[in-house]
């Protein structure tokens, strides 16, 4: 006999909210060699961006912004005993990078498109990654430009955080002047949403005098036009779960982003404890899908590159 409804919906939130106890989220990833204090150590007054996300200040004509500095790998840990055979750690992913940019294992270039063919023959170091994160829909503000580079020997990812609305001029000029120089920017959508956004925002800021943007590849045309039949979509973290064979846990749903962000801003204005707690967990859960994002889109340039349609 069947439990009644009543006792089976009690039963049903309970198993949810255990389940997502042991879920696993961006605010869960310490930095490599470092023991994060967590808000019961810290108590709610002493958690701040600085405690609970390492970076440092930067300042660019009197304006200012945060920036974060990471290691790719440290966004993709060593591969667990439940991960498929052919999942990638961090470490193996930046060595099977590395081997892919300088060429060996590569598909043949008639095989590739050009943009590609621009990717593979651009100076390694001279590559970068683009992601971005707004306050809603296009032409709302940009707070967040997560970029990511190899630098020789592994791959760095670059976080520019706007901790206020006040601050987005500042890390547009941050982003200006870090392609300066770069060869080939690599996207996933980025010709629809995150170049035409990034220019439009630096316009609305007062910033007329930009660089070109460099040649530009854009994953999701690449990985529509390999795997488009394979695949019930070329959304990101399908190819992710699909390709790359992992699957995000604990990973803030995109559509709520803005809303997060504005709950942090606020909660630091009111100087509510408190609530800037809680906001500080949710905007570290935002970079760290902001830098997963980054780090995917490199792991599927191994993928393309060393595989044949």
């Amino acid at each position: 006999m069947g439990l009644p409804p009543e006792i089976f919906k009690r039963l049903s939130r309970l198993n949810r909210d255990l389940v997502h106890g042991r879920l696993t989220a961006g605010n869960q990833v310490p930095p490599r060699g470092e023991v994060q204090p967590s808000p019961l150590e810290l108590g709610a007054e002493a958690l701040t961006l600085e405690t609970l996300i390492p970076g440092r200040e930067h300042k660019i004509k009197g304006s200012r912004f945060y920036a974060i500095e990471r290691l790719a790998e440290e966004f993709r840990p060593a591969a667990g005993a439940s991960d498929p055979g052919d999942v990638v750690d961090g470490p193996e992913l930046v060595a099977r990078y590395r081997r892919v940019l300088f060429g060996a294992g590569a598909a043949a270039p008639q095989d590739l498109s050009e943009s590609f063919r621009r990717l593979l023959g651009a100076d390694p170091v001279s590559v970068t990654y683009l992601d971005i994160e707004t306050c809603g829909l296009a032409g709302e503000p940009l707070f967040l430009i997560g970029l990511m580079r190899y630098d020789g020997e592994t791959l760095r990812v670059s976080q520019f955080l706007a901790r206020d609305y006040s601050e987005e001029r500042a890390v547009l000029e941050g982003f200006w002047r870090r392609i300066k120089g770069a060869e080939c920017l690599v996207t996933f959508n980025g010709k629809t949403f995150d170049v035409p956004t990034i220019t439009a925002r630096s316009a609305a800021c007062g910033l007329l005098k930009m660089p070109d943007v460099p040649p530009h590849m854009d994953l999701l045309h690449e990985s529509r036009r390999r795997w488009k039949r394979e695949m019930p979509n070329c959304r990101l973290q399908t190819l992710e779960e699909r390709i790359c064979g992992r699957r995000r846990f604990g990973d803030i749903p995109g559509s709520e982003i803005p809303a997060a962000y504005h709950d942090f801003v606020r909660a630091v204005r009111r100087g509510d404890s408190v609530s800037r707690a809680r906001s500080l967990r949710r905007l570290q859960t935002i970079l760290h899908h902001n830098a997963l994002d980054l780090v995917t889109m490199a792991e599927l340039v191994t993928h393309l590159a060393s595989s044949r349609p």
